[in-house]
């Protein structure tokens, strides 16, 4: 449309800028070669003026307007000078050809012919009214001058406006060659394109179909046909639902429609009765005015992976069966270990003690030997024990009232001896008033008992301390136990697999300090069976710490009263050990679950 516009305004200017000349010479002409000089000096510089005046509006933009008022004034002008001039044998007849020329230039072939219908009726007029007799006063003298000038300004305006006219068909024949190479051109580029793209649709390995507003099968790909093992005939123009029973197709004016763009679960039904998993997503589409255009459909084959996931659960329900089978005969063959060994330490005791009253110190080297082993072997075997309890979920709690202090000093007993063969410093930070507390004596002792012995183990020639304190986090009382020590420490990699079974922080340590890595692992157990927590902070070379923090319950609240506050303290240990994943749900001999208030509060 704009270069229309253009157009039409380059023919205007050309048109008003060769009236402005020719108004001029003609008025020059008629001025010098007549003797009535009324038209050389009203007429033609009239014309001329008014030629200038639509000039400016063109160049103001009214085009239409201008090229309108030009082609009514002339015509008027043809019709005036032809009727005042000899009517049907004027010779300015010849100007109404000239204004349709100006009329094909300028407007569209309607115009044209609206001005031919006034020229010819004009034409027509005049000859009627010469037949009937009626006489126009002719207003211009008829000289050969005159007709001289008429026609020439009819031969040179007619050969100017032809020449226009074929400049401007040439021109809309070369725009139409050119836009006829162009056309081609992007008829060779759409069809590179169109093979382009159908070489990618080809390709893909995921399925792709694209369906129309109504839901039907417009495109297909290869892979496609290859994933429902059908022909494309069996496809195209069928409803999609065919494939995908539970597909709705997209509703205007909003994106509503029941499949998001994500990619989600479906079964494609293949022609031949198949359902095939896949993993599918669609892309609707719309006009700019939110009509529904149809949908794209990509879809990737996941059998293989439905497969894998049923082997895999499979696979994982058996090794759980395994496990389960592994702890129980762990926790079996535990007891049927202890027994004789139990036995061994029992004999090797009594061989010592009847060796020193008979004075045969010979053997009392190799019986102490004995004696070791055996209890080094039996604390294995409990420590495999416990751990296969706690998997196989046959861990039991018990909750006893017991003096805080006495359970230190114990424990304390217990580990001294290890401290004090590597030359350690222990020291103990125990409020004599802590008082009692009801809780499970045999885990908290463990706990602590672990905890001591590893600090023992991996500190040389340093310093041990414990901190035993009373706290409440929350609405829980808890007892809270720092062991301290100024050993070797960890590195941030150790501190990761700290409290995994049978792990050591590496080989090195392994070998130098011996152990199975079941102490810790036994320890965070415990310590979540319980309800409770244990965190570990160590820098290496520097030290480690280890905190334990433990709910209890005040013995003096164990009135008769509040004694069904204990068998909760029971269940939300229990329930504690489950949410950890101490206890499978579906094998441990767990009561029925407390209701949520009844449940230890746990913050870390």
């Amino acid at each position: 449309m704009d270069e229309e516009l253009g157009r039409v305004a380059g023919v205007l200017h050309t048109i008003l800028v060769i009236t402005i000349a020719i108004c001029l010479v003609a008025g020059a002409l008629q001025l010098v070669y007549l003797a009535d000089t009324v038209a050389a000096l009203i007429v033609y510089p009239g014309i001329a003026a008014l030629s200038l005046g639509l000039l400016l509006l063109v160049n103001r933009g009214w085009l239409r307007l201008a090229g309108g008022i030009y082609l009514g004034l002339l015509w008027l002008a043809v019709t005036f000078g032809s009727l005042t001039h000899g009517a049907v044998r004027s010779p300015s007849i010849g100007g109404y050809m000239l204004v349709v020329i100006v009329a094909t230039l300028l407007f569209r072939q309607v115009w044209m012919l609206v001005f031919i219908g006034l020229s010819a009726a004009a034409i027509t007029g005049f000859l009627a009214l010469e037949l009937s007799g009626v006489v126009i006063p002719q207003l211009t003298p008829d000289t050969p001058e005159l007709a001289f000038v008429a026609h020439i300004i009819h031969f040179s305006a007619g050969g100017v406006f032809l020449s226009m006219a074929v400049k401007g068909l040439r021109n809309a024949l070369d725009r139409a060659r050119a836009g006829e190479l162009r056309s081609a051109s992007l008829l060779l580029e759409a069809q590179g394109a169109r093979r382009y793209a159908d070489n990618i649709l080809a390709s893909m390995a995921e399925s792709l179909i694209v369906l129309d507003a109504r839901g039907n099968v417009q495109t297909v790909n290869r892979a496609t046909l290859q994933l429902l093992r059908c022909a494309p005939e069996q496809l195209l123009g069928k409803p999609f639902t065919n494939i995908l029973p539970s597909f709705r197709t997209a509703k205007g004016n909003g994106r509503g429609t029941r499949e998001e763009s994500a990619l989600v679960e479906r079964s494609y039904h293949a022609p031949d009765g198949r359902d095939i998993p896949v993993l599918f997503a669609r892309s609707d589409l719309f006009d700019d005015d939110g009509t529904p255009l149809g949908a794209v459909c990509v879809a990737s084959d996941i059998t293989h992976l439905k497969r894998a996931e049923a082997s895999l659960r499979e696979a994982k329900e058996l090794a759980e069966e395994a496990n389960l089978a592994k702890s129980r005969f762990l926790a079996n063959m535990s007891h049927e270990l202890r027994t004789p060994l139990n036995a061994v330490i029992g004999y090797a005791e009594m061989l010592m003690e009847e060796s020193e009253e008979r004075g045969l110190d010979d053997g009392l080297d190799e019986l102490r030997k004995i004696q070791f082993a055996g209890k080094h072997l039996l604390g294995l075997i409990s420590d495999i024990l416990d751990l296969s309890k706690i998997e196989a979920g046959r861990m039991d709690i018990h909750l006893e009232t017991f003096d805080v202090v006495d359970m230190v000093e114990a424990v304390l007993d217990t580990v001294r001896p290890q401290i004090d063969k590597a030359r350690n410093r222990l020291e103990v930070d125990c409020p004599r008033d802590i008082g009692f507390v009801h809780a499970d004596l045999t885990k908290t002792r463990q706990i602590l008992i672990n905890l001591l012995s590893n600090a023992a183990k991996f500190t040389d020639k340093g310093a041990i301390r414990l901190t035993v304190a009373r706290i409440v986090r929350g609405d829980t009382r808890m007892l809270q136990f720092i062991v301290a020590d100024t050993g070797i420490g960890m590195s941030q990699k150790q501190l990761a697999q700290l409290f995994q079974a049978f792990t050591q922080g590496d080989s090195a340590t392994s070998r130098k300090f011996g152990g199975t890595g079941l102490g810790l692992a036994i320890s965070r157990a415990f310590s979540e069976m319980l309800g409770g927590t244990i965190e570990v902070s160590s820098q290496l070379g520097v030290g480690s710490a280890f905190t334990v923090r433990l709910p209890y319950m005040d013995p003096r609240e164990l009135s008769s009263s509040r004694r069904g506050a204990l068998a909760d303290v029971v269940a939300a240990a229990r329930a504690a050990a489950l949410r950890a994943g101490l206890v499978n749900a579906a094998n441990a001999d767990l009561p029925d679950q407390p209701s949520p208030e009844n449940l230890p509060t746990r913050r870390t």
